[in-house]
C-alpha cells in the first residue's frame, strides 16, 4: 500500500507532466517519455532513500560589470540587456546567498571581462580540491586568475586544467557522489580525462555529451543526492538518455522533468531551493517536489542574465571549508 505522501509525490513525476503539457511539447515529450518509461515506478523506491544535501560554508560571487552588455551570447536577444536591471537582479541573488551561506566572498569585478559575473565557469571545488578552469572561450581567459588566488588560500589542493583540455564549470555537475561533466562547445574530452585523474579513487567522473545549448547545466541541475532536475527538450532528453546508459547512474538518480529548459537550472543551498521566476508550469512541479521534501523554495527573476545565457548556478561557486 502506498501512503498519501507517496501517492502525491508520484503525482509530481513526469507522467503528470506529460498529461498536462503534452500538446505543448509534442515530439520532444514523446522522446523523453520513451527514454524514461520507469520514471513513475522508481518514485516509491526513492521515497526510502536518504535524500542528502551538500552543506556549504563558503560561496564566491563576482559583481556584474558595467560592460555586461558586451558579454558573449549564443544568439542575439530580441531586446537589449538592461544592465541596470541586470545589476539589481544580480544584487538580489547575492543578497539571497548572504542569507543562506555563512561566508560569501565577493571577487573584485573586472570590466575587461563582461562575463566575469558568471564565476561558476572559472573553477570547480570538490571537498578540499579546487580545479581551475581553462575556459573554453578565449575571450574569457583571465577571469580565473583572481578566483585561483582566493581558492589557494581556502582549500588544501589546487589543480589546473592543462591544454589541450578546456573546461567551463557550467559543464560540471557535482552530486556529492559523482561528477557529471558535459562535453560541449566549452569543455572537451581531454578535460574529462584530467578530472578523472585528479579525482581518481575519490569521485567517479562521467563524460556526458551536450548536443545543443551552452553547458550541461543549461538543462540539468542538482536537487539532492538522488534527484536531478532536467529540462524537457532535445538536449535534456539526450542527456537523460546518456545517464540511463550507465546502470549505476540509472539506479542512483531520479530525474524530475520540467517543461521550461531555463527553469531546469536550480540552485540548492542547504534546505532552500532557488528557482527561476516567471515559469509557472515548472514552478508548480518544483514546488510540489519541495513540499514533499520539506525544502523551502525561493524565486528570483534573472531575466537580464538569461539574455546572456546565464542561469542560477552560473553566478556562484559553493564549497565547504573544514
Amino acid at each position: 500500500m502506498f501512503t498519501n505522501d507517496q501517492k502525491k509525490l508520484k503525482g509530481i513525476r513526469f507522467a503528470k507532466f506529460l498529461v498536462e503539457f503534452k500538446n505543448d511539447l509534442g515530439n520532444v515529450v514523446k522522446e523523453v517519455e520513451n527514454l524514461h518509461p520507469c520514471a513513475i515506478q522508481k518514485e516509491t523506491y526513492f521515497m526510502h532513500l536518504n535524500h542528502e544535501v551538500m552543506t556549504h560554508t563558503h560561496c564566491l560571487v563576482r559583481d556584474l560589470p558595467s560592460s555586461f552588455e558586451s558579454c558573449l551570447k549564443q544568439h542575439p536577444s530580441l531586446t537589449p540587456i538592461d544592465v541596470n536591471l541586470a545589476k539589481q537582479q544580480h544584487s538580489a541573488y547575492v543578497s539571497t546567498l548572504n542569507g543562506l551561506v555563512p561566508n560569501v566572498i565577493s571577487v573584485q569585478v573586472d570590466e575587461k571581462h563582461p562575463d566575469c559575473c558568471f564565476i561558476e565557469d572559472t573553477a570547480i571545488v570538490v571537498g578540499d580540491t579546487a580545479v581551475i578552469s581553462l575556459l573554453g572561450a578565449h575571450e574569457r581567459r583571465g577571469e580565473e586568475i583572481q578566483v585561483k588566488q582566493i581558492l589557494q588560500g581556502a582549500v588544501k589542493r589546487v589543480c589546473e586544467i592543462k591544454p589541450p583540455g578546456i573546461l567551463d564549470g557550467g559543464d560540471v555537475l557535482f552530486t556529492g557522489k559523482d561528477l557529471l561533466v558535459g562535453i560541449s562547445k566549452r569543455t572537451n574530452k581531454d578535460a574529462v580525462d584530467q578530472l578523472q585523474e585528479i579525482f581518481q579513487g575519490s569521485v567517479s567522473v562521467y563524460g556526458i555529451p551536450v548536443v545543443e545549448g551552452l553547458h550541461l547545466k543549461s538543462v540539468i541541475s542538482f536537487f539532492d543526492s538522488n534527484t536531478l532536475i532536467v529540462g524537457a527538450c532535445q538536449s535534456g532528453a539526450y542527456i537523460a538518455e546518456e545517464i540511463q546508459r550507465h546502470p549505476e547512474l540509472r539506479e542512483r538518480y531520479n530525474l524530475v522533468f520540467v517543461p521550461d529548459p531555463v527553469a531546469s537550472n536550480v540552485l540548492r543551498v542547504g534546505s532552500t531551493l532557488i528557482v527561476q521566476e516567471g515559469y509557472p508550469r515548472s514552478e508548480a512541479i518544483l514546488q510540489d517536489l519541495c513540499a514533499m521534501r520539506q525544502v523551502a523554495m525561493k524565486k528570483l527573476n534573472m531575466s537580464e542574465l538569461i539574455k546572456a545565457d546565464g542561469a542560477l548556478t552560473c553566478c556562484s561557486i559553493l564549497f565547504s571549508v573544514n
